[in-house]
């Protein structure tokens, strides 16, 4: 078991070496001078970072309205509930004293 955790920390760090390596060597041999492209990865990152907001803003939505629907559900079984049991409290009630009168 630990040999397979080992394995797979060597797999991870080598994946991020091979990323930081590879993100070095890009922008030193990037075909643009420095400051075109500092904007491009600039332009990127927010254009990423933008991404990223309207997808956590569109997945919480949806989460919110899956939350209201469970809510509904819950809120109909609820009172369903409430209304059997009163029909059945009512049913023993009425039973009960029917019973008692024919003594």
């Amino acid at each position: 078991m630990e040999n397979n955790s080992q394995k797979g920390k060597l797999v991870v760090g080598g994946l991020l070496v091979g990323a930081i390596l590879g993100a070095t060597l890009g922008v030193l041999f990037a075909p643009h001078k420095g400051k075109k492209t500092r904007k491009n990865i600039s332009n990127k990152v927010k254009k990423t970072s933008k991404n990223i907001k309207n997808e956590i803003i569109d997945d919480a939505t949806y989460l919110k309205d899956k939350a209201m629907e469970f809510e509904n559900i819950i809120e109909d079984k609820m009172s369903q509930a409430v209304k059997s049991f009163k029909d059945k409290a009512n049913e023993l009630l009425h039973s009960n004293s029917d019973h008692l009168m024919n003594k």
